[in-house]
């Protein structure tokens, strides 16, 4: 197999595969630190003292920095063999990708001495159920491929949707159009190659096919009567939210009272953390290795701890092994990985040294890290009171819906005809062994497996869109972490009876497949 130019791969086509993933796996935490500290330093610049030009660049690199990060660890946890599909993620306000777009491009075209416009042709759904990383490469790919052949003249991304026929993103120029050979070749699925001079990037445009397949889209490319290229990503009206909640301005919780403590030895990241939890009015003490982390620990006290796993003197395992192993109070406070090195074995091994959670840096959301805080703080702003649970209330507003079905069937739809087994199968067998071992040991109060029990559920739970189970599993989780031990039983009881439910929903849709996961 020959590169682009025709020349020998440096590595046999065998090996390839594994020799890529070990360099990957190597260099890891070395590039996503690297990526922190650019994405970090750009979100310290004073953007109101730039003028326009240089503020425009600022947009369009910080949007372009923020694109290669999320690129940057798709390929690190395939590398290890990982999944890509996010589906803790399922959806996302369609108004931050536009605004990320319109700042990344505009400054890459006035660049280049084109024009870039993005336009919106009527009203838009609030939130589209899709992988956001996935689309933002589509559209991407498309740009890009637009501003490369058009070169001066005006290139649009023009956005419109339908509550009948779905969502459209259209991107078009007034370059020499697409060779024939490419629209044949993306209208039938093969590989899009170059044809001829400037005929552009087959492989941007056969990554754009293959990734709009996978999140449920179709893609279509075309040469208008009227001259120039249009490529058009249509999305299905049920990935389609209306009427969900509209982009907000990110305000930060209120962490007021909380005393963390950071240990990171990064000064970029002590700067942007210092400010973060300043704007959240959290007291906040920071050190700079783990040694210091357990020396600040044994003269103060702290309500949470945020962690840097590679620190010098002592690791972050070494430091929250420690803690563990304490036969004061502080053993049992609320423990944060903070690191940029997530991968499968690591998350394994974050957890055993005893986290009671993982923050990836780096960080995007003021208002989610904040969330998080609370959350693992045991402080959650929204939940419900374990005394609602209690009190057999479980039944109300505040508990959610028992499932977003339109979520659901959107990752049905994600995963395809050839996925959807494997999904079904996987979280059919993932919840009955959280059920089994939550039946096992709720009663024997094994507080640290309830903890790690209902930790998966949460995330399994919120993937689906099964709102009223991901509530009752964090008041669990949050009864268990204040080792509310006499709790634990009667709090469990509505979790299970949502959770077997949600078993009961997955064997029903499984049926529609073909497939018998139930025990009958």
């Amino acid at each position: 197999m020959r590169d682009a130019e025709g020349a020998e791969p440096l590595i046999p086509e065998a090996g390839r595969g594994s020799a890529l993933a070990e360099t990957l796996q190597l260099f890891s935490h070395d590039i996503r630190s690297a990526m922190s500290d650019v994405i970090g330093g750009l979100r310290l610049v004073d953007r109101a003292r730039l003028a326009p030009e240089a503020r425009l660049q600022v947009d369009r690199v910080q949007a372009a920095a923020d694109a290669l990060a999320s690129l940057v660890d798709g390929a690190l946890l395939a590398a290890a063999g990982d999944t890509l599909i996010q589906l803790d993620q399922p959806s996302f306000a369609l108004e931050d990708l536009l605004a990320a777009q319109e700042r990344r491009w505009c400054g890459h075209a006035q660049e280049a001495g084109g024009v870039f416009a993005l336009l919106r042709d009527g009203p838009l759904p609030n939130r589209v159920q899709a992988n956001q990383g996935m689309l933002d490469r589509i559209i991407g790919n498309l740009v890009s491929n637009a501003l490369r052949h058009a070169q001066d003249a005006p290139v649009t991304l023009l956005v419109r949707a339908d509550r009948q026929r779905g969502l459209e993103i259209i991107v078009r120029d007034d370059g020499p159009g697409y060779p024939a050979a490419v629209l044949d070749r993306v209208a039938h699925g093969a590989d899009a190659a170059a044809s001829g001079l400037r005929a552009g990037s087959g492989l941007g445009l056969r990554i754009a096919a293959e990734l709009s397949a996978q999140i449920g889209a179709t893609l279509a490319l075309a040469n208008p009567a009227g001259g120039g290229g249009e490529g058009r990503v249509t999305l299905p009206p049920v990935a389609l939210d209306w009427e969900g909640a509209r982009p907000e301005p990110c305000e930060p919780p209120d962490l007021g009272g909380l005393r963390i403590l950071v240990a990171e030895d990064n000064l970029t990241n002590q700067t942007i953390l210092r400010q973060l939890l300043g704007q959240m009015r959290a007291d906040a003490v920071f050190v700079g290795d783990g040694v210091s982390a357990l020396e600040r620990l044994g003269q103060e006290r702290f309500d949470i701890a945020l962690i840097d796993i590679e620190m010098p003197r002592l690791s972050g395992l070494e430091v929250m092994a420690a803690i563990r192993a304490r036969s004061d109070a502080t053993a049992r406070m609320p423990l944060v990985a903070l690191t940029a090195y997530v991968l499968r074995d690591n998350r394994e091994a974050i957890y055993d040294a005893g986290a009671d959670g993982i923050l990836g840096k780096p960080i995007s959301s003021a208002r989610d890290f904040g969330a998080a805080i609370l959350r693992y703080a045991g402080r959650t702003a929204g939940l419900p009171d374990p005394e609602e649970v209690l009190a057999g209330g479980a039944e109300g507003a505040q508990f959610g819906r028992r499932l977003d079905v339109a979520r659901f069937e959107t990752l049905l739809d994600i995963a395809g005809a050839d996925g959807c087994a494997e999904l079904l199968s996987r979280l059919h067998d993932d919840l009955g062994a959280v059920l089994g071992a939550l039946d096992r040991v709720i009663d024997g109060v094994d507080v640290s497996e309830i903890r790690a029990q209902t930790h998966i559920l949460i995330a399994i739970s919120g993937a689906v869109g099964a709102e009223r189970l991901h509530r009752l599993a964090e008041v669990l989780n949050i009864a268990a972490k204040r080792r509310r031990v006499d709790d634990l039983s009667p709090l469990y009881r509505p979790c299970r009876a949502e959770l077997s439910e949600l078993i009961r929903h997955i064997e029903g849709v499984g049926a529609r497949f073909g497939l018998r996961l139930g025990s009958g």
